[in-house]
């Protein structure tokens, strides 16, 4: 009994698949990102910390900390099945450097499986008796007989219901790599203006910091989250893309930002760090 409850339990949780490999998604764009020359060199034993209630803070204090999402795990699975060790090994399929994991209990599975097993052989004692008559050339005789003997029969056959308990959990686990501050130029992230900021300020041209990178040249200087840049030495940023050219350009050197900070004007002063190898 003890082996098949065993087995059942492997058979309602299913094989050897690895949920947090089957259910990866990359990012966008995934092999720009593990191209890099910005990036560091993923370590042979990646580090598993666990996700916080809140899954956008943990992603913003991990681009503060100079690291980039490269993708993502979710799916819906028994608890007893997932472990920790799955998570770190799809973290090392995809050459991230750290994964954080969040299990939040979803629901019980409960049910019954019927299981038919065959009852042992049944044994019965037979005692046989009776009289032989006997007639012969040397004339009648007759006697009494008495016999004992056994009997086999078929035990038939005994049907169990063998309850089980399966707690089901989501599971969600981010991956990443991580960058070398030292061959970050600024060392923040800038999207496009989006709408309200456009009609605030105003205008079309500029780029919005929604984070800064600790350790870098930016976080020296004081560029702050939600600052708007719109001019390099006096030069105006038109776009992300044009952002980026200004800085390769320039890598290196001095510069001064024309930032708009809320509704306050603020020139900032930075010195940027070399192109690494490869980036002209």
């Amino acid at each position: 009994m003890r082996a098949f409850l065993i087995l059942l339990g492997l058979s309602l949780v299913g094989g050897c698949v690895n949920g947090f490999e089957k259910y990866y998604n990359a990012v966008p764009n995934v092999e720009k990102i593990v191209s890099s020359p910005y990036l560091e060199k993923s370590p042979t034993q990646p580090k598993l910390y666990a996700h916080s209630a809140d899954i956008a803070a943990d992603y913003k204090g991990l681009l503060e900390n100079g690291f980039l999402l490269i993708g993502t795990s979710s799916f819906y699975g028994p608890a007893n099945k997932v472990s920790k060790e799955h998570a770190i090994a799809e973290a090392k399929r995809v050459g991230a450097a750290v994964v954080l994991v969040k299990s939040t209990y979803k629901d019980t599975l409960s049910g019954t499986v019927p299981f038919t097993v065959a009852n042992p052989t049944q044994y019965a004692t037979v005692n046989t008796t009776g009289t032989v008559n006997s007639y012969g050339s040397g004339g009648y005789a007759t006697g009494d007989y008495n016999s004992t003997s056994t009997v086999a029969m078929p035990g038939g056959y005994s049907t169990y219901n063998i309850p089980y308990n399966i707690s089901r959990n989501d599971f969600f686990a981010s991956y990443w790599v991580q960058q070398n501050i030292d061959k970050m130029r600024l060392g923040i992230r800038y999207v496009p203006l989006p709408d309200a900021v456009r009609t605030h300020l105003q205008r079309n041209t500029g780029v919005l910091v929604p984070i800064v990178v600790r350790g870098t040249p930016a976080f020296r200087a004081n560029i702050l989250e939600g600052d708007v840049i719109l001019k390099v030495n006096g030069i105006d940023v038109i776009d992300p893309q044009g952002f980026d050219r200004q800085l390769t350009q320039l890598a290196g050197q001095s510069i001064t930002l024309s930032i708009m900070r809320g509704d306050q004007p603020v020139e900032v002063k930075v010195t940027l760090n070399p192109n690494p190898p490869g980036v002209q």
